[in-house]
Order: structure tokens, then C-alpha cells, then sequence
């Protein structure tokens, strides 16, 4: 094959790669919005969504660097296609089955499912990249992937507000159809030429992960950045639904945090020019602490979509920047590893939030968590900055 054609190959493959993001993260977002608000419709209090939440990221957790393992082993559509029956499994039982414990069991399976999406398709881009193109291409993944979650909310709160939560979780089982397709064409997308990972010593890779320069320190923002995001994502439903937003109301303020999120790719590479991959990453965390204290004095529908933006806006440029630092002084053969790593940190994230807050919330009030959330951004602050160094040195290897 030529050089030329390999190129052409490789874009059609990314291509294929970011459809699959875009569908499946829509799908995510059909429902995720309303799960909290369908489990207040089951009795649970912000407490036990909390709870829900937390205990449903545990087990994906412990899967993200074995799935890594996979994806550097076999290649990413492995991963791809088993996510995506994992994700109709799930939508079928919140379908059929109607208790929070079953609403537990199947955000469990969904966690999973992203993070094999997550490892897959992150895999594929650092894979089918040119070190140069790396964090364009990043982008455009990402962009695909807010693309998904600015319709996924729409469609999701219109479906719910019409048809009730049933009907939203059946949507979520039957938009895999298309994923599958785009899943299994992921086979084209090699494994790691020299492959040095199994199940049995992916752990062990952890370390010499860990002790490559700058990426304790990309671990650190992922963890911040996801702690931020799965404390709005768990209770601004319910806020909304306070506020007396309607479900379809609901769905176009989360739509509009994909949107900002979406909007905000195109900054990246000037942004990282101009501010330096620091500057930028303080950036996106000021925004998200700035989304999540004002939201307690706010009511009107167009000012709660606002302040979700400015955390979409965050998120949209942390997560890129994040992904592409994790791939600079990571051998080919180890950043499924890595990227299963990044992915197994953000998932303590995801379990600690939505419990630690939950108890601010149950005790405090919904507005008092949101305000102990942004200053929580505001402490970590200084400490990104102190490790400002690392990052710029890891930034300019890539």
C-alpha cells in the first residue's frame, strides 16, 4: 500500500471512529440527563442518586486498564463491539426492569461500556495519527463526540417529556444498531506492531506509565476536570427540575453545554500557542469553577444554560489537551495502557463526587454542593500552575 493510500485509509478509519463516538455518546446522552430525575420518580433521594452514581463507576473502574490491555493486544474494535452490545443490554433492562437497584445495574453496564468506548476510540485516534496531526485529530474526535451529546439531549428530554423515561431507554438500545456497524469496521485499525501488554501484566505497566515525565501531573487535571463534570451531570438535573424546568427544557440546557464544549475545539491549538498548555488547562478550570457557583442564584432557563456552557466550554478544552498529553512520552505499544489508566483515575473521580457530594447535598442543600465544588477548582488551581513545567515540557514533545 502506498503512502497515499494508507493516509486515505487511515482518514476513512477516523472517520469511521468518530461516527461511532458521535452515536454513542448521543445514545449516553439520551438518557443520562434523566436518570437522576427517573430515579426520583422511584423514591430515591439526592443522597442515593449520589450513591447510584458513585457504585455505578466502581466496576468500570476496575475494567479501564485491562481494556487498554485489550485494545493494545487485539486493536480497538474488540473493545468497540462488545461495548456496544453492553450498551443495548442496559438500555433493554431499563426498559423492562424498574427498581433504582436495577437502575444501578444498568449504569454499571453503561459505565463500562464508556470506558471501552473511551480506550477504543482514543486508541484508534493516537494509533491512526502522525504525532503532527495528533492533537487535531483529538479535536475532531472530540468534536464529534459533542456533536453527539448536543442532539442526544434534545432528542432524549422531547422523547421523555412525550413519551415517558421507557421510550428514551428503548431509544437508547436501538441506536446501537448503527454503532455495531460502525464498531466492526474499526477491525482495520491494527494492534501495537511490537506488542508487549497481556492481561496478566497490565497492571504492572502501571508504574513505568506513572514515572514518565508529566503524567502524573495529566492525571491530576483529568481527575479534577471529571470530579467537576460528574458533580453537575449527578444533581443539575434536579436543580433544573426545581427551578421548574420542563424534561424538554431540561434536555436543550445539557444540549447546550455540548454545544459550548463543541464550540470551543477550534481554540485549542491557538489557545495552546498563545496561553501555553498550562495557561489553557487553568483556563478551562476557572470556567468550570466560575459554571458551578453561580448556579445556586440562578433560575431563569436562559441563565442555567449559560452557566452550563461555561462547564461544557471547560470540559471541551481540558479533555483534548489531557488526551494528547497522555499520548507524548507513551510508547505506540503502551497508550492503551495509558489511556485505560486516565480512564481508571477519572472513574475514582466519578465515584467520589457524586457520594461526597451527595452527602453535602443531603445535609446542606443542592446550592451549598455546588459551591464547595467550585472551590474545590479553586484550590487546585495553584497546584496546576506548580506543576506548570511538567505540562509544557510534556506538551512540547508532541
Amino acid at each position: 500500500m502506498t503512502g497515499e493510500a494508507r493516509a486515505a485509509s487511515a482518514r476513512r478509519l477516523l472517520l469511521f471512529n468518530n461516527a461511532l463516538s458521535a452515536v454513542t455518546n448521543g445514545a449516553w446522552y439520551v438518557v443520562n440527563p434523566f436518570i437522576p430525575l427517573y430515579l426520583g420518580t422511584l423514591g430515591a433521594s439526592a443522597a442515593v442518586v449520589g450513591l447510584v452514581v458513585g457504585l455505578g463507576s466502581i466496576v468500570p473502574l476496575l475494567i479501564a486498564v485491562p481494556s487498554g490491555a485489550v485494545v493494545d493486544k487485539y486493536g480497538p474494535a474488540v473493545v468497540a463491539v462488545g461495548s456496544v452490545l453492553a450498551y443495548a443490554v442496559a438500555g433493554g433492562a431499563l426498559a423492562l426492569l424498574h427498581s433504582v437497584w436495577a437502575v444501578t445495574v444498568a449504569y454499571t453496564l453503561l459505565g463500562v461500556s464508556n470506558i471501552g468506548f473511551a480506550v477504543s476510540a482514543q486508541g484508534a485516534v493516537a494509533s491512526l495519527s502522525p504525532p503532527r496531526d495528533r492533537l487535531t485529530n483529538f479535536g475532531y474526535y472530540s468534536l464529534w463526540s459533542s456533536g453527539g451529546a448536543v442532539v442526544g439531549p434534545i432528542i432524549g428530554g422531547l422523547v421523555a417529556g412525550r413519551f415517558g423515561y421507557v421510550a428514551a431507554f428503548v431509544l437508547l438500545a436501538a441506536l446501537m444498531a448503527p454503532a455495531f456497524a460502525f464498531a466492526n469496521a474499526l477491525r482495520a485499525v491494527a494492534p501495537a506492531p511490537r506488542p508487549v501488554v497481556s492481561l496478566a501484566n497490565a497492571f504492572h505497566l502501571v508504574g513505568p506509565i506513572l514515572r514518565r515525565a508529566g503524567i502524573p501531573a495529566v492525571l491530576l487535571i483529568s481527575f479534577m476536570v471529571v470530579a467537576a463534570q460528574t458533580l453537575q451531570q449527578s444533581f443539575y438535573p434536579i436543580y433544573l427540575g426545581r427551578a421548574g424546568l420542563s424534561q424538554a427544557l431540561i434536555g436543550v440546557v445539557f444540549a447546550a453545554i455540548s454545544l459550548s464544549s463543541m464550540l470551543v475545539r477550534s481554540l485549542l491549538r491557538p489557545g495552546t500557542e498563545r496561553l501555553g498548555t498550562t495557561g489553557l488547562v487553568l483556563a478551562a478550570t476557572g470556567l468550570m469553577a466560575l459554571s458551578l457557583g453561580i448556579t445556586p442564584w440562578l433560575r431563569q432557563f436562559a441563565l442555567l444554560a449559560g452557566a452550563g456552557a461555561l462547564m461544557g466550554a471547560g470540559t471541551g478544552l481540558a479533555f483534548p489537551l489531557t488526551m494528547n498529553l497522555m499520548t507524548a512520552p507513551v510508547p505506540s505499544e503502551l497508550r492503551g495502557v495509558a489511556f485505560g489508566l486516565r480512564q481508571a483515575v477519572q472513574r475514582v473521580a466519578m465515584v467520589i463526587s457524586p457520594i461526597v457530594f451527595g452527602a453535602v447535598i443531603a445535609a446542606h442543600g443542592l446550592g451549598a454542593g455546588f459551591v464547595v465544588g467550585a472551590l474545590i477548582l479553586v484550590v487546585a488551581m495553584p497546584i496546576i500552575a506548580k506543576v506548570s513545567g511538567t505540562f509544557e515540557r510534556t506538551a512540547g514533545h508532541t
